[in-house]
């Protein structure tokens, strides 16, 4: 075959038989390498991965999985054009099992193409064989996603030459000084290179400091500025979209009971302004749950559906029908989630989306050929590489949904490699708080179109609807989600973020600091919260822009004064009186509280969304489930004035002084007889948000967890201060009310003569909250910016540490911890510690795949490997070797994406066409220059120093370059140098996992022989 004709047909390339096993090192190991040399423990551990390979991906903050039909049947084929069909046609269909397997080990394929996208795709590789100046119609949004449908943006597939991940730094950096490699853009679902994009970002400000005159020093400034000027425009965008949700949901929440009449689109607390105290008390259902009404007052703007629906006038005491307001209330709210749901599912779908980024290698430098693999099919199978199998059992558990194939054997969940029918899974990416996917981007994972424009839209516009409808919900938590929206979106406007994602990532952790600003007005406890809570990075820089970052929202946020208070939040409240130490004992009981409710209650959310939510009919009607919900929800909470009004308004009643004002809703009484009857309606409310919450955290449609698990510890804590108070009053010469008695000629209500059961609510509210999200130092700053002092930061430092440690004591990960752990997200947890029971040598994978520098490696040679390695769905790159008397020696590492890049640069070449790994291969035959050698030169693309490490090194140290430097794989070396293996960070992942699991089993062993008696 000439060396200048085009490529061949498809199955005229020698792809490996199904049976043929992967190249392995020929060269015999010494004895402490050999796989069968180490212990049973290790070879449990290998056979684990053999088995069950990778878990499927899944997501958190929605909840069950359900079948996608409007894309198609839900067991079609997967589209062609794999890396695993190698150089297939980008339109035919796979011609073997081995061709339809996606491309990774990210568990099974995550669907991104959307209904009539395939024609989209089937223009693009139409326009890349006939030539590099055929225009592509694409509409990106934020995060660099394509959309089928819309207005479009014309643009030219030339433009992704001057847009490469790494262009400006291919020849003269990268190349030439750093020898980490060029990477092309990173692909969806795969881990992002921390140590290569620090130095590239090392090398540009290098580049940047030896510039030289005024226009050095202008460009260095500018540079500086940037960063500040990208904080301040995501600091405004945020406080910007916060005011529209706070006062959309304030709308639409009093539109279930009614309208203003001078002016439809106001919410009740702006029309009724100037109430007028009424005396009518209404009609009385279920006694003992309904507050006194004493002092409602009437409003003479305001008109409810029942006098809308009888023609009556607004104050008419015979138009008041609690039948009509209470089927106009159910109706509405029905509505409002429901379309909230809608658009979760249908708006916010991962089929929604294509990745542009992740077609551009597959675009550059293209013009009259086709190339080696279908890039758009690769961005979707490259995932399938980075999680393990997990002890979530195949159940799913958020944002992502998974459909078995009637193809696909039964295996407890665990998808096997056999290239038979594969799990189709949908992510939604504005369900749920975001947060646990925030964690995971932020340490280092790629999950396009989770941050981009639509998913902003639809989460800002869904969570007006989903808190507005009453659910047991709050819109603090997604909040953290709309600000890294926009804080991704700002930072695709500048090159200096847009092509390096760690420098990406240190803007997102300011973007999460805002978020949590706004949603509580504490932009200290914000940056706090980012660094402890979803930040992995987070050095002084960043952190000094994030303080920036949300004091900016805070202070735009305060003049934009949504709730019409001078207030950034609802709830915020000032407290006159100082606490005594005798009130500490009752603060611990109520620490205490809140670690049991936050470990029961992850315990029960989880078991709900894995034997409910994904093991009964509601799998695939999600909707329906948010319906049902929905229902019995509004419901309950019609004839519960504490359920009833909205979850801030109810934190703010329960944190509240009573003599301030005269009413708080039946909150305040005026004697002693009355209390047993409201902590009795207290009670019943902590009781019904708990129950409601743990049905609710996990369906489909936008939803935080703060607010409601606020209301229940601040529910706690009222009855535990109203309990003190009528102690008090019952013997009020007890020693240990000594503290009290100075108070007695207080002018105030019954109920704070002694202690004040608004404080007892907040405290028991911050327990509460950090015993389900394990938040401590972040969240006691919050609630001292919330009471605008530092008298109670004591106590609630104290039940925040007794919650945490007594949740810690039951399930020591917190709900977020928990979604991620049964989501399988590849996060690696830095707070995380390990025992270790295995070796270097036990983890390390002796058999991967390789390159051999003295092989007679050909464009051929290269796919039939890379086909390989995607048929097996193990492995993320090939170690580069070269044999040295008797074993091999490590020379560098190429991942996947990369080699696919550069055979997909071989337009024009034959297969037989030799390729070199310049700077690596020493042979003369291949370095005597251009003129003399008609190959292809590969080695720009290879990390020339990968990180390796010794087999006699300590697991811990393994652990800390993996979870400190970010390190995507490491090489083995033995005692000489010799190659050993290679540890992926997905192999790692697994690891941990198999070891956690390998001690639940020891424990249980144990505990089993110590209850067997003895014969």
């Amino acid at each position: 075959m000439d060396s200048t004709s085009p490529l061949p047909s498809p199955s005229s390339l020698p792809l490996p038989p199904p049976d043929t096993p992967r190249p392995r090192l020929p060269i015999p190991r010494s004895s402490t390498v050999h796989p069968t040399s180490s212990s049973s423990a290790g070879a449990s551990f290998r056979r684990s991965l053999s088995q069950h390979h990778f878990q499927q991906h899944s997501s958190s903050g929605g909840g069950a999985g359900i079948p996608r039909s409007r894309s198609g049947d839900a067991n079609r084929p997967l589209r062609s054009g794999s890396v695993g069909a190698s150089v297939g046609s980008l339109g035919s269909p796979p011609t073997s099992p081995r061709m339809s397997m996606s491309f990774g080990g990210f568990g099974e394929l995550l669907s991104t193409g959307r209904k009539g996208s395939l024609g989209g795709r089937v223009k693009r590789a139409l326009a890349l064989r006939l030539g590099a100046d055929e225009e592509v119609s694409e509409e990106e949004d934020g995060e660099g996603t394509v959309r089928a449908g819309g207005s479009r943006e014309r643009k030219r597939i030339g433009r992704s030459r001057e847009r490469g991940y790494d262009a400006e730094f291919k020849e003269e950096y990268l190349m030439g000084e750093g020898g980490n490699g060029v990477r092309v853009w990173y692909h969806n679902f795969t881990t992002i290179d921390w140590i290569h994009d620090m130095i590239k970002e090392s090398l540009r400000v290098r580049k940047l400091r030896r510039l030289r005159g005024f226009e050095g020093r202008l460009k260095n400034f500018l540079d500086g500025f940037l960063d500040w000027f990208l904080v301040t425009v995501v600091a405004l965008g945020t406080a910007l979209i916060a005011f529209f949700i706070v006062r959309s949901e304030m709308w639409l929440f009093d539109l279930k009971e009614g309208y203003c009449t001078t002016n439809p689109f106001r919410p009740k607390r702006f029309c009724c302004k100037g109430l007028v105290p009424s005396t009518s008390r209404g009609s009385r259902f279920i006694q003992g749950w309904k507050a006194d009404e004493g002092a409602e007052a009437v409003c003479d703007t305001w008109r409810e559906w029942s006098q809308v629906l009888q023609g009556l006038k607004a104050g008419d005491e015979e138009g008041e029908s609690w039948g009509l307001n209470f089927i106009s209330f159910v109706f509405i709210a029905l509505c409002f989630a429901t379309l909230s749901s809608l658009m979760t599912v249908y708006l916010s779908s991962s089929e929604s989306v294509v990745s542009s980024k992740d077609k551009t290698h597959a675009s550059t430098l293209a013009s009259s050929s086709q190339p080696l693999v279908d890039s758009d099919a690769h961005s979707q199978n490259l995932s399938e590489r980075t999680v393990l199998a997990s002890s979530s059992n195949g159940k799913s558990y958020g944002t992502l949904d998974q459909t078995p194939s009637p193809n696909v054997p039964s295996t407890g969940g665990i998808v096997q490699p056999d290239g038979g029918g594969r799990q189709r899974k949908v992510m939604y990416f504005a369900a749920g708080s975001g947060i646990p996917e925030i964690k995971t981007i932020l340490s280092g994972f790629v999950i396009r179109g989770y941050l981009g424009s639509w998913t902003l839209f639809t989460k800002a516009v869904g969570l007006a609807l989903s808190v507005a409808s009453g659910l047991s919900l709050g819109k603090e938590g997604p909040f953290v989600h709309i600000a890294s929206c926009i804080g991704n979106i700002f930072s695709r406007f500048t090159k200096k973020y847009d092509t390096n994602e760690a420098k990406r990532r240190e803007l997102l952790s300011a973007s999460c600091a805002a978020g949590v600003a706004v949603a509580f007005g504490a932009p200290v406890g914000g940056t706090l919260f980012s660094l402890e809570e979803v930040s992995y990075y987070f050095p002084p820089k960043v952190m000094w822009r994030s303080f920036f970052c949300a004091m900016i929202a805070a202070t735009m946020l305060k003049f934009l004064d949504p709730f019409g208070t001078g207030k950034i939040v609802l709830f915020q409240v000032t407290y006159d009186r100082d606490w005594h130490f005798v009130e500490l004992f009752g603060f611990i009981l109520l620490g205490i509280f809140g670690g049991l409710y936050g470990a029961l209650f992850s315990k029960a959310n989880i078991w709900w969304s894995r034997n409910v939510r994904m093991g009964t009919w509601l799998k695939f009607h999600p909707v329906w489930e948010v319906v049902l919900v929905t229902a019995l929800t509004v419901v309950i909470s019609f004839f519960n004035p504490f359920t009833k009004m909205g979850g801030t308004e109810l934190v703010f009643e329960l944190f509240s002084e009573c003599h301030k004002r005269d009413s708080f809703d039946g909150l305040c009484i005026k004697e002693h007889s009355q209390v047993w009857s409201l902590v009795t309606k207290i009670f019943m409310a902590l009781l019904i948000k708990g129950l409601l919450t743990i049905i609710t955290f996990g369906i489909k449609l936008p939803a935080g967890i703060f607010i409601p698990t606020l209301v229940v510890g601040a529910c706690a804590g009222r009855i535990a201060g109203l309990l003190v108070e009528w102690a008090f009053w019952a013997d009020p010469t007890a020693s240990v009310f000594g503290f009290c008695r100075d108070n007695l000629n207080d002018k105030s209500v019954f109920g704070q003569a002694c202690v004040i059961p608004g404080v007892w609510a907040m405290v028991g509210a911050a327990g509460t909250l950090a015993g389900v999200t394990r938040t401590t130092v972040s969240l006691a700053v919050i609630v001292m910016e919330l009471t605008g002092s530092v008298t109670y930061v004591v106590p609630v430092m104290l039940a925040v540490l007794l919650a945490k440690s007594v949740a810690d004591a039951i399930e020591r990960r917190g709900i977020y911890d928990l979604v991620i752990e049964l989501a399988a997200l590849p996060y690696l947890d830095a707070k995380e510690e390990h025992i270790h029971t295995l070796t270097v040598t036990d983890v390390a994978d002796v058999e991967a795949p390789y390159i051999a520098l003295d092989e007679d490696n050909t464009v051929a040679s290269l796919a039939q490997k890379l086909s390989l390695i995607v048929a097996e769905g193990g492995g993320s790159g090939f170690p580069i070797l070269k044999a040295d008397h008797g074993h091999y020696r490590m020379y560098g590492y190429i991942n996947c994406t990369e080699l696919e890049h550069g055979l997909s640069l071989s337009q024009g070449s034959d297969f037989e066409t030799r390729c070199i790994f310049k700077n690596l291969d020493d042979d003369a035959s291949y370095t005597t220059g251009k003129s003399e050698w008609n190959g292809l030169d590969f080695g720009y693309l290879v990390d020339q120093a990968p990180l390796t490490v010794s087999i006699k090194s300590p697991m811990e140290l393994l652990h800390e370059l993996f979870v400190k430097l970010g390190a995507r794989y490491l090489i083995v070396v033995d005692e000489k140098g010799y190659y050993v293996g290679v540890i992926e960070k997905n192999r790692w992942l697994a690891y941990l996992q198999w070891n956690e699991e390998h001690f639940k089993e020891i424990r249980a062993h144990e505990t089993a022989g110590a209850n067997t008696p003895a014969v």
